[in-house]
């Protein structure tokens, strides 16, 4: 009888087991057939993706992509994306760490106000400032210019850094800094040989969150840029579908 229980509930463990497998199988199947049918489909010409878009590519040529780099300047949006994630990562890097250091560690009586001025950008849309927003770039002669979408970016991704910065570093013993500053450090040096290597995992999550958000941001680029030489890489892909093609 024992027996028959155990076998009983081998077999259901079993069954459960290959029934979530399956399900999981099914989910990858779904999630990455689409990106596998549009990478072989960049390889057809544009009758074979005509006739049967399912079928994979009979005369496998790169004319899409040579089409797509010569033509569509494709190219060009690619390294203007690199420019903008690049350095727009690493300017919300060092300033949201100098800024989260001093919110967290030096004390005065503006700290607490302009600590919370950082936060309410978390409560800020985009879509709520991008009028005004437009009209002060324009006005500044910063619209459609590399430096303009990069200080945008930086500002709109330095909230979030601030508040996982300041709050890490809180976590940081203040014996640490105090022992530091009697032994004659300045706040220079403590920053740069305390407080920086004991913030990695913090600063590798906001190089993520801010990188990602660069790399796939589409909507101030397509609003704040209109020369091929400036846009990103999203806005040039949109530009190659629609009335835009």
């Amino acid at each position: 009888m024992y027996e028959d229980t155990l076998n009983t509930r081998k077999e259901r463990n079993i069954f459960n087991r290959f029934l979530i497998y399956m399900i999981f199988i099914i989910f990858a199947i779904l999630t990455l057939y689409p990106l596998i049918w549009l990478f072989y489909s960049s390889f057809k010409p544009q009758l074979e993706i005509i006739r049967d878009s399912f079928a994979l590519p009979q005369d496998p040529t790169f004319s899409n992509y040579t089409q797509a780099i010569i033509k569509g300047k494709l190219n060009i949006y690619a390294v203007n994306s690199i420019i903008y994630t690049f350095v727009s990562t690493g300017l919300v890097i060092i300033f949201s760490m100098m800024a989260s250091f001093a919110f967290a560690k030096i004390k005065n009586r503006a700290t607490p106000f302009l600590y919370n001025s950082f936060l309410i950008g978390l409560l800020i849309t985009i879509q709520a400032i991008l009028i005004p927003l437009f009209i002060s770039m324009t006005r500044i002669g910063l619209r459609d210019t590399r430096i303009g979408i990069i200080f945008i970016y930086v500002a709109i991704n330095l909230p979030l850094a601030v508040y996982l910065g300041t709050e890490f570093v809180k976590a940081i013993p203040d014996s640490l800094i105090e022992s530091a500053q009697i032994d004659g450090a300045s706040y220079f040096r403590i920053f740069f040989k305390i407080i920086l290597p004991m913030c990695k995992p913090v600063m590798v999550t906001i190089l993520i969150f801010t990188a990602l958000a660069c790399w796939n941001e589409f909507m101030l680029a397509l609003v704040f840029t209109s020369s091929d030489s400036v846009r990103s890489l999203p806005v040039g892909i949109f530009s190659f579908s629609g009335p835009l093609a």
